[in-house]
C-alpha cells in the first residue's frame, strides 16, 4: 500500500470534503480543519427542512440528530475529535445547534472543549462548550469576541437529554466569556449559562464574565439545575464592562439557581456570587443565589451568596437586588431557608429593592453593607437584613448615604421596618471627619419602624471585612474614631462623630523598608561571589591559558598572555533576620577577563568584570504583614590580587552600578500598597589570606576579609489604594562585614579536586532607614553573626580548553540558607 505523506493526505480531505458537502445539500460551506485539535466552521448555507444528512471529512463534524416536526426543523453537530470549534463568518440557520463536545455513553465525562464564536452574522439556535447524556460536563468554555450574534441560548456546559430517556451528570466549572459582539434572543428570549445541570444534574463552580459587547438576553446565570433536590452552588457572575439589557419584563441574573420546574425538594443554591464592577446593566432582578420555584416547594435553601455592585458599574433604576431568595409564595409552600447573604453597594446607585433574604423571619446573618453617598432605593423597599454595615466615604459628613423611597401598591408611601436589625457605623480608611461631624445613614420620607430588638452601634467587629479599625490616614498614622448611631427623628438614623484621635502607627510601614534589606543582600551576594568562585575563576583562567602556552611550546607562566576570560554563576535561596526578615531567592553572574604578570613578590592576577543579579524577595513582620517584588543590579568593576612566593596574598575589588526594586503587600487597614524604586550602588572589600601547602595535594588556605557596600537613597512615589499617593525618602544603606575562614583543598590528580571550608561573619551595619511623609518608620537592620560551610569540586573535563569548579554554601545565623555556584573558564 502506498503511504501518503502529510500534504497528499491534506489535499485528499480536501476533496472528500468538497464531494460530501455537494452530496449532502450543502449544509456546511467547507471548514477550515487546522489540525483533530481545531475545527473553524466558515458558514451554513440551505434552505429549512434540508438539513437531513450531513457529514464532515475525518469527522471533524458529526450530526448527533435530525428532528424534524412541522415547519420548524432542528439539527445538531459536534466536533467529536476537537478540542476547540471556531464559529465565524456568516451562518444563517436558525435551526441548527452547535456544541463543542457530546457523549452519550455512560460514566464517560465531557471536559476541555472550547468554542470560540467570532463571526460577522450568526444566526442559529443554540451554541454549547460541552453536552453530556450520560456524564459530567466540565471545563468547557464558550469564548464570544465579535460579531452579531442572534441566537436562543449560550452555555459553557449542559447536561440534557437528547437522543436517550434520560439523561444525568453536573455541570462542573464551565465558563462562558464574552468581551465584544452583539447578542441578541432567539427563540427562548436569550439565555447565558455557565454551567446547566438542567433536570438532571447539579450546577457547581460554573461562570459567566462579560467585560465588553452588548448583550440582550433575558436570562443570565453563572450555574443553573432544574432538577428536583439539586445543588447550584459556588458559580460566579462577573460584568466589567459592556452593556446588559434585558429584553423581557422577567429579565435576571443569578450567580447561582437551583429552581424546579415542579417539585422543588430540598434545592439548594449557596455560595455563589453576583459582582457588577462596570458597564451598564438594564435587567429587573439581580440574584445571589436562588431556590425553589412555582410549586410542591420544601426544604430549599439560598445561603452564602454575594452580591456587590462596586467602581463603574451601572444599573438601571427598575432593578431589584435580591442576596438569597428561597422560594416562599403562593400561601402554601414551606419558606425556604436564608441565612448570611451578602449584598455590597459600593458606589451610589438607585435601585427598585434591596433584599437580603427572601425569608426576612427565617433568614440569619444577611448583611447589607453601604460604602458611598446617594444610594437610594424605590418602591419595593429594603427588607430582609438582619445587619446593616455603613462605612462612612470621605465628604460624607451632613449627607444621606442611604433614602429609601417604599411605597405600597397605591403609591402611598411606606416606612422601612427595622425591627430586629443591627445598624452599625464606622469610617472608611482614609476619610478624615472632624469631632461632631453627622451622616445620615437611612432615611425615609414616610418613616422608619423601630423597637427595642433595633441595635444601633460603632461597628468594632473585624469579621466585617469591609472596614476595620481603626482607619488610616496615612502609611504612619492612624486615625481612630468613636462614633454614636443614634435615631435622629422619626426618619432618619444617623452617626456622630463624638471623638478623634490621631496616632503614629509606622510599624506597618517597615515592611514597605525591607526592600532595601533585600537589595543590600543582592548587592553583597555579588560580592561574596566575586570574592569566591570569581577569584578562583580568575586564578584558574590565567593558569589554563599558561598550560595551553607551554603544550604549544612557550614554557612559563609568563607566556599566559594578555587577558583569558572567566565567568562565575550563581542561584542562592537565603533568610535574612532583619528584626522581622526577608526571604531572597535569586542568582548572580560574574564575567570578566584576567591577566596574571610576574613581579619580584611573586604574581598579580588582575582584570575588569561585569556582573548582574537579582531575583525576587518576600518580606515578612512579626504581625503577618507580607511584601513581594523583585529586585535586579547590574554594575562593573576591577578586581587584583598579590600572591607572594612564600603563599602570602592580599586582594581587593571595586564595584560599581544601579540597583532596581518594586514592593507589593496588603497593609493592615490601609489595603494595597506598591512602589518602584532605583539607587546607585559602590561595593569593594579587601582581603589578606595565606597558602600552606600540607603534602598529599592538600592546601590550607586561610584568610581575613572585609567587604563593604553602599546604596544612595531614593525618593519615590508610593501608591496606595483607596488614599492618596505620598512621597517615600529611603536614606542610603551601608553595609560593613568581616569574614574569618579557612579552606581546605585536596588535588586528587591534575583534572579532579575537592575542597571544603568554614568560615565566620558578622555584619556591624546594614540598617534601612526610610521616612513616609515625613514621619520615621521601623528600620530593619542586617547586624549580627553568621557562619557558613562550603564544599566543591574543580573538574578539568577532557583535553579541551575548559575547567569548571561546583560549589556549594551552607549559611546559619543572621543570614540562613544555601547557595550553588558555577564557575567556568576556557582558553582560546
Amino acid at each position: 500500500m502506498t503511504k501518503l505523506g502529510k500534504k497528499h493526505q491534506k489535499q485528499l480531505a480536501k476533496l472528500v470534503t468538497t464531494a460530501l458537502i455537494c452530496a449532502g445539500g450543502g449544509l456546511f460551506s467547507p471548514p477550515s480543519v487546522a489540525s483533530a485539535e481545531e475545527v473553524t466552521v466558515t458558514g451554513v448555507g440551505g434552505s429549512s427542512g434540508a438539513y437531513t444528512v450531513t457529514s464532515i471529512p475525518d469527522g471533524a463534524m458529526q450530526q448527533i440528530l435530525s428532528i424534524t416536526p412541522p415547519g420548524n426543523p432542528t439539527n445538531w453537530f459536534y466536533a467529536p475529535t476537537a478540542d476547540v470549534l471556531n464559529i465565524t463568518g456568516a451562518i444563517s440557520a436558525n435551526n441548527i445547534r452547535f456544541y463543542g463536545g457530546y457523549n452519550r455513553n455512560p460514566g464517560t465525562c465531557v471536559s476541555g472543549k472550547t468554542v470560540n464564536i467570532n463571526g460577522t452574522t450568526i444566526f442559529v439556535n443554540g451554541i454549547c462548550g460541552g453536552v453530556n447524556e450520560s456524564g459530567n460536563v466540565e471545563g468547557n468554555t464558550v469564548n464570544v469576541a465579535s460579531g452579531t450574534i442572534t441566537i436562543s441560548s449560550i452555555e459553557g456546559g449542559l447536561v440534557d437529554k437528547l437522543t436517550l430517556d434520560s439523561a444525568s451528570g453536573s455541570a462542573l466549572g464551565n465558563h462562558v466569556n464574552i468581551t465584544g459582539g452583539t447578542i441578541n434572543p432567539g427563540g427562548y428570549g436569550g439565555i447565558i449559562y455557565g454551567g446547566n445541570g438542567a433536570l438532571y444534574g447539579d450546577a457547581e463552580n460554573n461562570t459567566v464574565t462579560i467585560s465588553g459587547g452588548e448583550i440582550n438576553a433575558s436570562d443570565i446565570r453563572g450555574g443553573s439545575t432544574a432538577g428536583s433536590g439539586k445543588k447550584a452552588n459556588g458559580n460566579v457572575v462577573t460584568i466589567h464592562g459592556g452593556t446588559v439589557n434585558g429584553p423581557s419584563t422577567a429579565s435576571v441574573i443569578f450567580g447561582g439557581c437551583a429552581s424546579s420546574i415542579l417539585g422543588a425538594n430540598g434545592n439548594e443554591a449557596s455560595g455563589n456570587t453576583v459582582t457588577i464592577d462596570g458597564g451598564t446593566v438594564n435587567v429587573k432582578r439581580i440574584y445571589g443565589g436562588s431556590a425553589g420555584r412555582i410549586t410542591s416547594v420544601v426544604d430549599t435553601e439560598a445561603s452564602g451568596n454575594t452580591v456587590t455592585i462596586e467602581k463603574d458599574a451601572t444599573l438601571g433604576s427598575d432593578t431589584c437586588i435580591l442576596g438569597g431568595y428561597a422560594a416562599s409564595g403562593w400561601g402554601y409552600q414551606t419558606p425556604g431557608t436564608t441565612n448570611n447573604n451578602t449584598v455590597n453597594i459600593l458606589k451610589a446607585i438607585t435601585v427598585k429593592q434591596i433584599v437580603g433574604g427572601s425569608n426576612a423571619t427565617a433568614g440569619t446573618g444577611n448583611a447589607l453593607n453601604i460604602s458611598a453617598i446617594g444610594v437610594t432605593v424605590g418602591d419595593c423597599g429594603v427588607t430582609g437584613f438582619q445587619n446593616m454595615n455603613f462605612f462612612l466615604p470621605d465628604g460624607a459628613a451632613g449627607k444621606t448615604m442611604l433614602t429609601v423611597n417604599e411605597k405600597d401598591e397605591y403609591e402611598n408611601g411606606v416606612a422601612t421596618d427595622l425591627t430586629g436589625v443591627t445598624i452599625g457605623a464606622a469610617v472608611q480608611a482614609g476619610a478624615n471627619f472632624n469631632k461632631g461631624d453627622t451622616v445620615n445613614l437611612i432615611t425615609n420620607p414616610s418613616g422608619l419602624t423601630t423597637d427595642g430588638t433595633t441595635t444601633l452601634k460603632q461597628i468594632t467587629d473585624e469579621t466585617v471585612t469591609i472596614q476595620t479599625k481603626p482607619t488610616a490616614k496615612t502609611l504612619t498614622t492612624d486615625q481612630s474614631y468613636k462614633l454614636e448611631v443614634s435615631q435622629k427623628d422619626a426618619n432618619t438614623i444617623i452617626a456622630t462623630i463624638t471623638d478623634k484621635e490621631e496616632e503614629q502607627n509606622g510599624d506597618r510601614a517597615k515592611s514597605l523598608v525591607e526592600t532595601r534589606a533585600a537589595t543590600t543582600t543582592f548587592v553583597n551576594a555579588g560580592a561574596d561571589m566575586l570574592a569566591s568562585q570569581g577569584f578562583t575563576q580568575a586564578a584558574n583562567a590565567v593558569a589554563l591559558k599558561a598550560a595551553e602556552n607551554a603544550k604549544n611550546g612557550a614554557p612559563g607562566a609568563q607566556n599566559a598572555g594578555g587577558f583569558t576570560p572567566f565567568a562565575a554563576f550563581g542561584g542562592s535561596s537565603m533568610r535574612a533576620e532583619s528584626g522581622s526578615y526577608v526571604d531572597t531567592k535569586g542568582f548572580g553572574l560574574n564575567v570578566g577577563f584576567a591577566r596574571e604578570l610576574p613581579n619580584s613578590q611573586g604574581k598579580l592576577l588582575f582584570g575588569p568584570v561585569v556582573e548582574y543579579g537579582g531575583g525576587n524577595y518576600d518580606s515578612h513582620l512579626n504581625d503577618g504583614t507580607r511584601g513581594d517584588g523583585k529586585a535586579h543590579y547590574f554594575g562593573v568593576g576591577v578586581m587584583a590580587r598579590q600572591v607572594n612566593h612564600d603563599g602570602f596574598y592580599y586582594e581587593g575589588s571595586l564595584r560599581g552600578g544601579r540597583v532596581t526594586s518594586d514592593y507589593k503587600g496588603d497593609l493592615d487597614s490601609i489595603g494595597r500598597v506598591n512602589y518602584d524604586s532605583s539607587s546607585n550602588y559602590f561595593a569593594a572589600h579587601l582581603g589578606v589570606g595565606k597558602a600552606f601547602d600540607l603534602g598529599k595535594g592538600n592546601t590550607l588556605d586561610g584568610y581575613f576579609k572585609y567587604f563593604y557596600s553602599h546604596q544612595t537613597g531614593d525618593d519615590t512615589t508610593i501608591h496606595i489604594a483607596g488614599m492618596a499617593d505620598e512621597r517615600g525618602h529611603f536614606d542610603a544603606v551601608d553595609s560593613h562585614r568581616i569574614r574569618i575562614g579557612a579552606r581546605l583543598t585536596h588535588k586528587v590528580n591534575e583534572r579532579n579536586s575537592f575542597y571544603g571550608g568554614l568560615a565566620y561573619q558578622y555584619e556591624f551595619n546594614g540598617d534601612a532607614r526610610a521616612t513616609f511623609s515625613g514621619n520615621g518608620v521601623p528600620s530593619p537592620s542586617l547586624k549580627g553573626s553568621s557562619g557558613l560551610l562550603e564544599l566543591g569540586w574543580q573538574v578539568k573535563p577532557g583535553e579541551g580548553p575548559l575547567k569548571l569548579d561546583l560549589g556549594v554554601t551552607g549559611w546559619a545565623g543572621k543570614q540562613r540558607g544555601g547557595n550553588v555556584q558555577l564557575g567556568a573558564t576556557w582558553t582560546f
